[in-house]
């Protein structure tokens, strides 16, 4: 009866002693493995600043490589240890693919998050309009697009939403087109109104001399004939609004100081027949 118990348990550690070997192998290598991807990731991460690659961009591809690593280390040690790998793959795949179906949002921002890092429609820093939101984008992570509004607010964009939608990038081409408009009275001389409004424009700080600021007639209006002055400025919502003020500030004074008149609207009334007062 002993060595009918004794037996199995000898076998089972002749086959320890056969295994401890290997185990050890598997264990030096899994460390020098996990060792090697923390030197790939520091090495991608240099070679990736070198391009001046989006600092997000950068931590996202570095954490990739790193994980890529360490996923492959330990299949190879697995197959140091004599595990069929093969089986055990197929086996992932088939719960990699329900996980897939149940996470397929997170999967797909995920992918959009890697394509809008790689093809760099806009940079941390960047303001951008998308899905009728406009801010600074702060961050690009795995999931969601981080824009700071400028109300201070801070919102997060599905990255699939950012990938799928139109965006408007206002800062990457480093200028950006304003538009305002400014009537004067018919009795005004339209020529001259034009000459000093652009003179007045031109000479607001941050108007950009190339291109000149354009002064436009654009309509005969009910009450003014109206003029559509078109000029350029450094792009970022701060200075255009700066100088958008700058501008109708300067373009109302030039007009006055030139004695003529911006109009309010104004209302002919025609009545038929004699007016009457009082009581009858």
């Amino acid at each position: 009866m002993i060595n009918e118990v004794a037996r199995p348990v000898e076998r089972l550690g002749a086959a320890a002693l056969e295994v401890l070997p290997l185990i050890g192998v598997a264990t030096i290598f899994i460390v020098l493995g996990v060792m090697g991807a923390g030197l790939v990731a520091r090495a991608a991460e240099r070679a990736m600043r070198r391009t001046s690659a989006d600092p997000s961009a950068v931590g996202l591809l570095t954490r990739l490589s790193r994980t890529t690593v360490i996923v492959a280390v330990l299949i190879y040690a697995l197959e140091i240890l004599g595990v069929r790998v093969g089986p055990l793959l197929a086996g992932l795949g088939i719960a990699g693919l329900a996980v897939g179906l149940a996470l397929q949002g997170i999967l797909e921002n995920f992918v959009c998050g890697i394509i809008l890092l790689l093809r760099r429609p806009f940079r941390a820093g960047d303001q951008i309009m998308t899905n009728d939101y406009e801010g600074t984008v702060q961050q690009i992570d795995t999931r969601v697009t981080r824009l700071r509004d400028y109300d201070g607010r801070l919102v997060l964009i599905p990255n699939a939403e950012v990938y799928k939608q139109p965006l408007v990038n206002l800062t990457r081409l480093g200028s950006r087109r304003t538009s305002v408009f400014v009537g004067v009275d018919y009795r005004d001389d339209a020529d001259r109104a034009r000459a000093v409004i652009a003179h007045a424009v031109g000479g607001v700080e941050g108007v950009a001399s190339d291109p000149p600021p354009e002064v436009l007639l654009t309509e005969l209006a009910e009450s003014s004939v109206l003029f559509e002055v078109r000029y350029w400025t450094a792009p970022d919502i701060a200075t255009v609004r700066q100088v958008q003020d700058g501008v109708l500030s300067a373009a109302k004074r030039g007009i006055q100081d030139a004695g003529m008149t911006i109009p309010w609207p104004i209302r002919t009334l025609a009545m038929d027949g004699p007016v009457r007062l009082g009581r009858e």
